[in-house]
């Protein structure tokens, strides 16, 4: 009789220690969506600069920027740029969370057919930087910034959200087809 109280007890100690404190008090933890808005939207690419018609890379690049106003542009992140965009790295294991490098093609390795988007918070850089974000390289992502030079490049600073476009494809579709997300 000894014997089976010791192992019931043994038993619901090990239970005990397998269990996990759960605070449901707790707000629930981002997943990459840097904004409140959560909404599904149709996204064209007439380059408006809104979310449901986000400027392209091609847009960014020859803009006469504003340096006011917050836009989204969409594109691929295909890389990063240390310090400068003569070190531009286009592989997945890049170490650079400051930044990231934007294309419309999700294969481009031409740091002249790439925007940089500074990544200036702790959250954007786990959110969007390449080291932290291995399985979305060469991924689709939507981001909202300020239209402004940038390593010596017009491109995004002050980047307030961003949401990653799993699955969408802009590379082999007409822009007034893209499609729908949820944001």
């Amino acid at each position: 009789m000894l014997l089976r109280k010791r192992n019931s007890m043994a038993l619901i100690c090990l239970l005990l220690a397998c269990c996990q404190k759960i605070d449901l008090t707790a707000e629930p933890e981002d997943t990459g969506v840097a904004d409140d808005s959560e909404k599904p939207v149709a996204i064209v690419g007439t380059g408006e600069g809104t979310a449901e018609c986000p400027y392209t890379v091609t847009d960014i690049s020859s803009l006469s920027l504003s340096e006011t106003e917050e836009v989204w542009v969409i594109g691929y992140m295909v890389g990063t740029a240390p310090r400068s965009l003569n070190n531009a790295v286009f592989t997945a294991d890049a170490g650079n969370q400051s930044n990231i490098l934007l294309s419309s093609d999700s294969l481009c390795s031409d740091i002249d057919n790439c925007i940089p988007v500074e990544l200036h918070t702790t959250k954007l850089k786990d959110s969007f930087s390449v080291p932290a974000n291995n399985e979305h390289f060469r991924k689709c992502l939507v981001v909202k910034g300020i239209p402004k030079t940038y390593l010596y490049k017009n491109g995004l600073r002050n980047v307030s959200a961003g949401h990653w476009l799993d699955g969408f494809d802009i590379s082999s579709v007409a822009p007034t087809i893209w499609g729908s997300i949820t944001l």
